[in-house]
Protein backbone atom coordinates (compact mmCIF):
# COMPACT_ATOMS: atom_id res chain seq x y z
CA UNK A 1 0.00 0.00 0.00
CA UNK A 2 0.75 3.56 -0.64
CA UNK A 3 2.21 5.94 2.48
CA UNK A 4 -1.37 7.94 1.61
CA UNK A 5 -3.54 4.96 1.93
CA UNK A 6 -1.77 3.62 5.10
CA UNK A 7 -2.20 7.34 6.35
CA UNK A 8 -5.90 7.57 5.50
CA UNK A 9 -6.38 3.59 7.07
CA UNK A 10 -5.15 4.88 10.42
CA UNK A 11 -7.09 8.31 10.34
CA UNK A 12 -10.12 6.04 9.20
CA UNK A 13 -9.28 3.90 12.17
CA UNK A 14 -8.86 6.55 15.06
CA UNK A 15 -12.26 8.16 13.72
CA UNK A 16 -14.05 4.86 14.20
CA UNK A 17 -12.74 4.44 17.77
CA UNK A 18 -13.82 7.87 18.67
CA UNK A 19 -17.66 7.02 16.68
CA UNK A 20 -17.73 4.04 18.71
CA UNK A 21 -17.16 5.54 21.81
CA UNK A 22 -18.84 9.27 21.63
CA UNK A 23 -21.83 8.26 19.09
CA UNK A 24 -22.16 4.71 19.52
CA UNK A 25 -21.78 4.88 23.76
CA UNK A 26 -19.43 1.17 23.04
CA UNK A 27 -17.21 0.48 26.06
CA UNK A 28 -13.42 1.80 24.94
CA UNK A 29 -12.26 -1.94 25.46
CA UNK A 30 -15.01 -3.44 22.80
CA UNK A 31 -14.08 -0.08 20.53
CA UNK A 32 -10.12 -0.85 20.26
CA UNK A 33 -10.85 -4.55 20.11
CA UNK A 34 -13.25 -3.93 16.75
CA UNK A 35 -11.32 -1.19 15.42
CA UNK A 36 -7.82 -3.07 15.52
CA UNK A 37 -9.23 -6.30 14.33
CA UNK A 38 -10.81 -4.18 11.65
CA UNK A 39 -7.48 -2.44 10.58
CA UNK A 40 -5.53 -5.26 10.88
CA UNK A 41 -8.18 -6.91 8.04
CA UNK A 42 -7.76 -3.40 5.99
CA UNK A 43 -4.19 -3.74 6.26
CA UNK A 44 -3.59 -6.95 4.87
CA UNK A 45 -2.92 -8.90 7.55
CA UNK A 46 -3.94 -12.70 6.84
CA UNK A 47 -6.61 -14.09 8.51
CA UNK A 48 -5.16 -16.95 9.86
CA UNK A 49 -2.61 -14.31 11.66
CA UNK A 50 -5.58 -12.03 13.23
CA UNK A 51 -6.27 -13.06 16.25
CA UNK A 52 -2.44 -14.13 16.85
CA UNK A 53 -1.11 -10.45 15.73
CA UNK A 54 -3.91 -8.93 18.52
CA UNK A 55 -3.41 -11.44 21.24
CA UNK A 56 0.78 -10.19 20.65
CA UNK A 57 0.08 -6.98 21.11
CA UNK A 58 -2.56 -7.12 24.20
CA UNK A 59 0.33 -9.25 25.89
CA UNK A 60 3.20 -7.58 25.46
CA UNK A 61 1.61 -4.62 27.00
CA UNK A 62 0.40 -6.23 29.76
CA UNK A 63 2.98 -7.89 30.85
CA UNK A 64 4.06 -5.45 33.04
CA UNK A 65 1.11 -2.26 33.08
CA UNK A 66 -1.10 -5.07 34.68
CA UNK A 67 1.01 -5.50 37.55
CA UNK A 68 1.66 -2.01 38.04
CA UNK A 69 -2.01 -0.61 37.85
CA UNK A 70 -3.37 -3.90 40.44
CA UNK A 71 -0.38 -2.91 42.63
CA UNK A 72 -1.37 0.27 42.67
CA UNK A 73 -4.60 0.14 43.20
CA UNK A 74 -4.56 -2.29 46.27
CA UNK A 75 -2.01 0.12 47.66
CA UNK A 76 -4.13 3.03 46.95
CA UNK A 77 -7.12 1.49 48.33
CA UNK A 78 -5.54 -0.26 52.11
CA UNK A 79 -4.33 3.62 52.39
CA UNK A 80 -7.66 4.78 51.48
CA UNK A 81 -9.83 2.69 54.30
CA UNK A 82 -6.91 2.89 56.57
CA UNK A 83 -8.47 6.70 57.13
CA UNK A 84 -4.96 7.52 55.59
CA UNK A 85 -6.44 11.17 53.31
CA UNK A 86 -8.55 12.09 56.35
CA UNK A 87 -5.27 12.17 58.05
CA UNK A 88 -3.41 13.55 55.86
CA UNK A 89 -6.14 16.26 55.08
CA UNK A 90 -6.28 16.91 58.96
CA UNK A 91 -2.68 17.35 59.09
CA UNK A 92 -2.52 19.78 56.37
CA UNK A 93 -4.86 21.79 57.17
CA UNK A 94 -3.26 22.45 60.77
CA UNK A 95 0.07 23.32 59.09
CA UNK A 96 -1.15 25.84 56.73
CA UNK A 97 -4.28 27.56 58.66
CA UNK A 98 -7.87 27.47 58.15
CA UNK A 99 -6.81 30.98 55.15
CA UNK A 100 -4.95 28.36 53.66
CA UNK A 101 -7.77 25.47 53.60
CA UNK A 102 -7.81 25.25 49.53
CA UNK A 103 -4.11 24.88 49.13
CA UNK A 104 -3.40 22.27 51.84
CA UNK A 105 -6.47 20.39 49.96
CA UNK A 106 -5.10 20.52 46.92
CA UNK A 107 -2.06 19.00 48.92
CA UNK A 108 -4.24 16.29 50.09
CA UNK A 109 -5.07 15.45 46.70
CA UNK A 110 -1.75 15.87 45.15
CA UNK A 111 -0.65 13.44 47.20
CA UNK A 112 -3.19 10.90 48.04
CA UNK A 113 -3.64 11.57 44.39
CA UNK A 114 -0.42 9.61 43.78
CA UNK A 115 -1.70 5.40 43.84
CA UNK A 116 -5.39 6.00 43.84
CA UNK A 117 -7.74 6.76 40.81
CA UNK A 118 -8.31 10.15 40.26
CA UNK A 119 -12.26 9.14 39.79
CA UNK A 120 -11.88 7.39 43.00
CA UNK A 121 -9.57 9.77 45.19
CA UNK A 122 -12.16 12.09 44.77
CA UNK A 123 -14.58 11.04 45.25
CA UNK A 124 -13.30 9.78 48.57
CA UNK A 125 -11.62 13.29 49.66
CA UNK A 126 -14.88 14.75 48.69
CA UNK A 127 -17.07 14.34 52.48
CA UNK A 128 -13.74 16.00 53.43
CA UNK A 129 -13.83 19.00 51.14
CA UNK A 130 -17.38 19.78 52.17
CA UNK A 131 -16.61 19.18 55.59
CA UNK A 132 -13.89 21.85 54.93
CA UNK A 133 -16.14 24.56 53.25
CA UNK A 134 -19.21 24.09 55.49
CA UNK A 135 -16.96 24.74 58.59
CA UNK A 136 -15.19 27.76 56.54
CA UNK A 137 -18.33 28.91 54.33
CA UNK A 138 -17.36 30.92 50.83
CA UNK A 139 -17.31 29.83 47.85
CA UNK A 140 -17.52 26.03 46.70
CA UNK A 141 -15.38 27.16 43.67
CA UNK A 142 -12.93 28.15 46.32
CA UNK A 143 -12.69 23.92 47.29
CA UNK A 144 -13.58 22.07 44.51
CA UNK A 145 -11.01 23.38 42.04
CA UNK A 146 -8.09 23.15 43.37
CA UNK A 147 -8.53 19.83 44.18
CA UNK A 148 -9.38 18.51 41.35
CA UNK A 149 -6.47 20.11 40.07
CA UNK A 150 -3.57 18.66 42.08
CA UNK A 151 -5.51 15.09 41.22
CA UNK A 152 -5.57 15.73 37.51
CA UNK A 153 -1.75 16.23 37.54
CA UNK A 154 -0.94 13.32 39.28
CA UNK A 155 -3.34 11.08 37.00
CA UNK A 156 -1.85 12.24 33.64
CA UNK A 157 1.74 12.30 34.25
CA UNK A 158 2.81 10.16 37.60
CA UNK A 159 3.25 6.42 37.73
CA UNK A 160 1.72 3.78 38.41
CA UNK A 161 -1.46 5.73 36.70
CA UNK A 162 -2.46 3.36 33.92
CA UNK A 163 -2.29 5.96 30.79
CA UNK A 164 1.26 7.28 31.31
CA UNK A 165 2.18 3.73 32.64
CA UNK A 166 0.44 2.08 29.05
CA UNK A 167 2.03 5.13 27.05
CA UNK A 168 5.26 4.50 28.13
CA UNK A 169 5.02 1.00 27.62
CA UNK A 170 4.12 1.75 24.03
CA UNK A 171 6.49 4.30 23.23
CA UNK A 172 9.55 2.16 24.89
CA UNK A 173 10.37 5.05 27.54
CA UNK A 174 11.49 3.95 30.85
CA UNK A 175 9.09 4.22 33.86
CA UNK A 176 11.63 4.81 36.26
CA UNK A 177 12.95 7.58 34.48
CA UNK A 178 9.32 8.82 33.59
CA UNK A 179 8.44 8.58 37.25
CA UNK A 180 11.82 10.42 37.82
CA UNK A 181 10.95 13.31 35.91
CA UNK A 182 7.58 13.72 35.79
CA UNK A 183 7.18 15.55 39.46
CA UNK A 184 9.71 18.23 37.99
CA UNK A 185 6.56 19.64 35.60
CA UNK A 186 3.68 18.12 38.20
CA UNK A 187 4.52 20.37 41.15
CA UNK A 188 4.30 23.81 38.75
CA UNK A 189 1.52 22.35 37.17
CA UNK A 190 -0.03 22.07 40.60
CA UNK A 191 1.01 25.34 41.48
CA UNK A 192 -0.13 27.70 38.63
CA UNK A 193 -3.61 25.18 38.73
CA UNK A 194 -4.22 26.38 42.59
CA UNK A 195 -3.25 29.86 41.12
CA UNK A 196 -5.75 29.93 38.98
CA UNK A 197 -8.64 27.45 40.33
CA UNK A 198 -8.40 30.55 43.07
CA UNK A 199 -8.56 33.06 40.44
CA UNK A 200 -11.59 31.49 38.55
CA UNK A 201 -13.71 30.83 41.89
CA UNK A 202 -13.92 34.77 41.55
CA UNK A 203 -15.61 34.77 38.64
CA UNK A 204 -18.23 32.25 39.52
CA UNK A 205 -20.24 31.05 42.40
CA UNK A 206 -21.38 28.02 43.87
CA UNK A 207 -23.58 27.99 46.95
CA UNK A 208 -22.04 26.00 49.59
CA UNK A 209 -25.32 23.63 50.59
CA UNK A 210 -25.93 20.88 53.97
CA UNK A 211 -28.29 18.68 51.63
CA UNK A 212 -26.14 17.28 48.84
CA UNK A 213 -27.48 13.74 48.11
CA UNK A 214 -24.73 12.86 45.92
CA UNK A 215 -22.39 12.35 49.35
CA UNK A 216 -24.76 9.44 49.28
CA UNK A 217 -24.34 7.92 46.04
CA UNK A 218 -21.12 5.70 45.05
CA UNK A 219 -18.70 6.18 47.75
CA UNK A 220 -16.08 3.12 48.42
CA UNK A 221 -18.89 0.80 49.24
CA UNK A 222 -18.63 -1.32 52.68
CA UNK A 223 -15.61 -2.13 53.73
CA UNK A 224 -15.49 -5.02 55.89
CA UNK A 225 -13.21 -3.56 58.17
CA UNK A 226 -13.84 -2.34 61.71
CA UNK A 227 -12.24 1.12 62.03
CA UNK A 228 -9.56 1.56 64.33
CA UNK A 229 -7.96 4.16 65.39
CA UNK A 230 -5.85 6.02 62.81
CA UNK A 231 -2.56 5.90 61.68
CA UNK A 232 0.03 8.17 61.75
CA UNK A 233 0.60 11.32 58.89
CA UNK A 234 4.66 10.18 58.97
CA UNK A 235 3.21 6.38 58.54
CA UNK A 236 0.71 7.12 55.43
CA UNK A 237 2.94 9.56 54.05
CA UNK A 238 5.73 6.21 54.03
CA UNK A 239 3.70 3.99 52.51
CA UNK A 240 2.93 6.30 49.71
CA UNK A 241 7.13 7.45 49.09
CA UNK A 242 8.42 3.83 49.67
CA UNK A 243 7.86 2.24 46.12
CA UNK A 244 8.58 5.89 44.52
CA UNK A 245 11.88 6.04 45.82
CA UNK A 246 12.49 2.36 45.16
CA UNK A 247 12.00 3.41 41.55
CA UNK A 248 14.05 6.58 41.76
CA UNK A 249 17.08 4.78 43.52
CA UNK A 250 16.79 2.08 41.12
CA UNK A 251 16.26 4.61 37.70
CA UNK A 252 19.66 6.78 39.57
CA UNK A 253 21.90 3.73 39.89
CA UNK A 254 21.58 2.29 36.48
CA UNK A 255 22.38 6.07 35.27
CA UNK A 256 25.46 6.48 37.64
CA UNK A 257 27.09 2.88 38.59
CA UNK A 258 28.50 0.09 36.90
CA UNK A 259 26.57 -3.13 35.45
CA UNK A 260 28.32 -5.10 38.28
CA UNK A 261 27.77 -3.06 41.27
CA UNK A 262 26.48 -4.82 44.09
CA UNK A 263 23.76 -2.14 45.10
CA UNK A 264 22.71 -1.45 41.44
CA UNK A 265 22.07 -5.38 40.80
CA UNK A 266 19.94 -4.84 44.05
CA UNK A 267 18.13 -2.06 43.09
CA UNK A 268 17.27 -3.81 39.65
CA UNK A 269 15.09 -5.97 41.40
CA UNK A 270 13.55 -4.41 44.27
CA UNK A 271 13.21 -1.05 42.49
CA UNK A 272 11.35 -2.63 39.29
CA UNK A 273 7.93 -0.91 39.62
CA UNK A 274 5.85 -3.96 39.55
CA UNK A 275 8.22 -5.38 43.13
CA UNK A 276 8.73 -1.78 44.36
CA UNK A 277 4.58 -1.72 44.58
CA UNK A 278 4.44 -5.26 45.66
CA UNK A 279 6.78 -4.47 48.89
CA UNK A 280 4.93 -1.21 49.50
CA UNK A 281 1.61 -3.09 49.30
CA UNK A 282 3.17 -5.93 52.05
CA UNK A 283 4.41 -2.68 54.21
CA UNK A 284 0.75 -1.13 54.16
CA UNK A 285 -1.04 -4.64 54.68
CA UNK A 286 1.49 -5.33 57.64
CA UNK A 287 1.51 -1.07 58.93
CA UNK A 288 -1.69 -0.13 58.03
CA UNK A 289 -3.52 -3.71 58.29
CA UNK A 290 -2.40 -6.20 60.89
CA UNK A 291 -0.56 -3.70 63.28
CA UNK A 292 -3.75 -1.72 63.76
CA UNK A 293 -6.23 -4.92 64.17
CA UNK A 294 -7.04 -5.81 60.84
CA UNK A 295 -7.63 -9.43 60.48
CA UNK A 296 -6.31 -12.18 57.62
CA UNK A 297 -9.88 -11.83 56.71
CA UNK A 298 -10.80 -8.13 56.33
CA UNK A 299 -7.12 -7.44 54.74
CA UNK A 300 -7.79 -9.92 51.82
CA UNK A 301 -11.29 -7.90 51.69
CA UNK A 302 -9.49 -4.81 51.76
CA UNK A 303 -7.41 -5.91 48.76
CA UNK A 304 -10.12 -7.58 46.39
CA UNK A 305 -12.01 -4.66 46.65
CA UNK A 306 -9.27 -2.30 44.86
CA UNK A 307 -9.76 -5.12 41.84
CA UNK A 308 -12.97 -4.18 40.29
CA UNK A 309 -12.47 -0.99 39.47
CA UNK A 310 -9.21 -1.47 37.96
CA UNK A 311 -10.30 -4.32 35.58
CA UNK A 312 -11.55 -2.19 33.18
CA UNK A 313 -8.65 0.05 32.79
CA UNK A 314 -6.34 -2.75 32.50
CA UNK A 315 -8.37 -4.07 29.70
CA UNK A 316 -8.72 -0.47 28.34
CA UNK A 317 -4.70 -0.38 28.50
CA UNK A 318 -4.29 -3.75 26.95
CA UNK A 319 -6.34 -2.85 24.19
CA UNK A 320 -4.47 0.12 23.53
CA UNK A 321 -1.72 -1.79 23.09
CA UNK A 322 -3.56 -4.28 20.66
CA UNK A 323 -4.76 -1.59 18.84
CA UNK A 324 -0.75 0.22 18.75
CA UNK A 325 0.90 -2.83 17.69
CA UNK A 326 -1.69 -3.75 14.73
CA UNK A 327 -0.81 0.09 13.54
CA UNK A 328 2.83 -1.08 13.66
CA UNK A 329 2.36 -3.98 11.82
CA UNK A 330 0.19 -3.14 9.06
CA UNK A 331 3.33 0.02 8.57
CA UNK A 332 0.36 2.69 9.34
CA UNK A 333 2.42 3.81 12.20
CA UNK A 334 5.81 4.29 10.23
CA UNK A 335 3.39 6.26 7.38
CA UNK A 336 1.64 8.35 10.18
CA UNK A 337 5.30 9.05 11.26
CA UNK A 338 6.43 9.95 7.79
CA UNK A 339 4.15 12.39 7.12
CA UNK A 340 4.85 13.71 10.18
CA UNK A 341 8.11 13.86 9.95
CA UNK A 342 7.61 15.68 7.07
CA UNK A 343 5.91 18.69 8.81
CA UNK A 344 9.23 19.83 10.01
CA UNK A 345 7.12 20.40 13.41
CA UNK A 346 8.94 19.13 16.70
CA UNK A 347 8.04 15.78 18.11
CA UNK A 348 7.43 16.93 21.08
CA UNK A 349 5.01 19.62 20.00
CA UNK A 350 3.26 16.50 17.53
CA UNK A 351 2.98 14.42 20.44
CA UNK A 352 1.54 17.46 22.81
CA UNK A 353 -1.05 18.41 20.17
CA UNK A 354 -2.07 15.03 19.43
CA UNK A 355 -2.79 13.91 22.71
CA UNK A 356 -5.15 17.10 23.30
CA UNK A 357 -7.67 16.13 20.44
CA UNK A 358 -7.80 12.96 20.88
CA UNK A 359 -9.11 13.91 24.58
CA UNK A 360 -11.02 16.64 22.75
CA UNK A 361 -12.82 14.26 20.50
CA UNK A 362 -13.20 11.48 22.97
CA UNK A 363 -13.28 12.68 26.74
CA UNK A 364 -10.44 9.79 28.50
CA UNK A 365 -7.17 11.00 28.86
CA UNK A 366 -6.25 7.20 29.12
CA UNK A 367 -7.25 6.75 25.99
CA UNK A 368 -5.80 9.81 24.40
CA UNK A 369 -2.63 8.67 25.91
CA UNK A 370 -2.38 5.04 24.71
CA UNK A 371 -4.08 6.27 21.00
CA UNK A 372 -1.79 8.80 20.94
CA UNK A 373 1.58 6.87 21.89
CA UNK A 374 1.72 4.27 18.76
CA UNK A 375 1.00 7.03 16.58
CA UNK A 376 4.36 8.72 17.60
CA UNK A 377 6.57 5.47 18.30
CA UNK A 378 7.76 5.47 14.54
CA UNK A 379 8.49 8.85 14.37
CA UNK A 380 10.52 8.72 17.91
CA UNK A 381 12.69 5.49 16.86
CA UNK A 382 13.30 7.14 13.31
CA UNK A 383 14.95 10.09 15.33
CA UNK A 384 17.29 8.12 17.92
CA UNK A 385 15.60 9.50 20.69
CA UNK A 386 17.83 9.32 23.80
CA UNK A 387 16.17 7.84 27.00
CA UNK A 388 15.73 11.00 28.82
CA UNK A 389 14.16 12.47 25.60
CA UNK A 390 11.78 9.19 25.32
CA UNK A 391 10.47 10.11 28.79
CA UNK A 392 10.31 14.01 28.12
CA UNK A 393 7.91 12.28 25.01
CA UNK A 394 5.72 10.63 27.41
CA UNK A 395 5.14 12.90 29.66
CA UNK A 396 4.17 16.00 26.81
CA UNK A 397 1.36 13.53 25.73
CA UNK A 398 0.32 13.34 28.88
CA UNK A 399 -0.31 16.38 30.27
CA UNK A 400 -1.97 17.08 26.59
CA UNK A 401 -4.41 14.31 27.68
CA UNK A 402 -5.41 16.99 30.18
CA UNK A 403 -5.93 19.69 27.84
CA UNK A 404 -9.96 20.54 26.22
CA UNK A 405 -11.81 18.59 28.67
CA UNK A 406 -15.58 19.29 28.47
CA UNK A 407 -19.06 17.32 28.53
CA UNK A 408 -17.23 14.04 27.14
CA UNK A 409 -15.17 13.85 30.37
CA UNK A 410 -16.40 11.44 33.09
CA UNK A 411 -14.61 13.27 35.37
CA UNK A 412 -16.32 16.85 34.61
CA UNK A 413 -19.39 15.13 35.29
CA UNK A 414 -18.10 13.37 38.65
CA UNK A 415 -17.13 17.10 39.73
CA UNK A 416 -19.40 19.06 38.88
CA UNK A 417 -22.49 16.64 39.95
CA UNK A 418 -20.58 15.95 43.43
CA UNK A 419 -19.91 19.55 43.95
CA UNK A 420 -23.35 20.77 42.19
CA UNK A 421 -21.72 23.24 40.06
CA UNK A 422 -23.58 23.76 36.71
CA UNK A 423 -23.10 22.90 33.39
CA UNK A 424 -22.18 26.63 32.28
CA UNK A 425 -20.49 27.14 35.16
CA UNK A 426 -18.11 24.02 35.03
CA UNK A 427 -17.18 24.35 31.68
CA UNK A 428 -16.10 28.11 32.28
CA UNK A 429 -13.84 27.13 35.07
CA UNK A 430 -13.28 23.05 34.93
CA UNK A 431 -12.41 22.86 32.02
CA UNK A 432 -10.45 26.55 31.02
CA UNK A 433 -8.06 25.64 34.67
CA UNK A 434 -7.61 21.82 32.88
CA UNK A 435 -6.64 23.40 29.74
CA UNK A 436 -4.74 26.18 30.85
CA UNK A 437 -2.56 23.95 33.77
CA UNK A 438 -2.03 21.32 30.56
CA UNK A 439 -0.42 24.43 28.58
CA UNK A 440 1.66 25.30 31.36
CA UNK A 441 2.68 21.17 31.90
CA UNK A 442 4.11 21.24 28.26
CA UNK A 443 5.87 24.61 28.85
CA UNK A 444 7.68 23.20 31.66
CA UNK A 445 8.22 19.56 29.34
CA UNK A 446 9.64 22.12 26.54
CA UNK A 447 11.87 23.54 28.82
CA UNK A 448 13.25 20.19 29.65
CA UNK A 449 13.52 19.08 26.76
CA UNK A 450 15.70 21.74 25.10
CA UNK A 451 18.18 21.77 28.80
CA UNK A 452 18.59 18.30 28.27
CA UNK A 453 19.12 17.35 25.08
Amino acid sequence: MTTTTLVLLGLAAVVVILGLIIKGKVHPFLALLITAAALALAGGIPLGEVVPTLSTGMGNTLGSVALIVTLGAMLGRIIEVSGGADVLSRWLLEKFGEKRAPFALGATGFIFGIPVFVDVGLIVLIPIVFGVARRLGGNMLAYALPIVIAMLTVHVIVPPHPGIVGGSELLGADIGLVLLLAFIPAIPMWLFGHWLAMRLSRTAHVDITDDNPMLNVGGTGHTGVVQTKAPSTGLVVAMIAVPLVLIMLQTTSALVLPEDNGVRVLLSMVGASPMALLIGVILASILLGYRRGWGREETEHVINSALPPVAAVILITGAGGMFGHVLRETGVSQAVADVLGGTGLPIILLAYVMAALIRAAQGSATVAILTTAPLIAPLAAAQSLSPVQMAMLALSIGVGSMALSHVNDSLFWVWSRYFQVPVGTALRTYSVLCTATSVVGFLVVSVLWLVLS
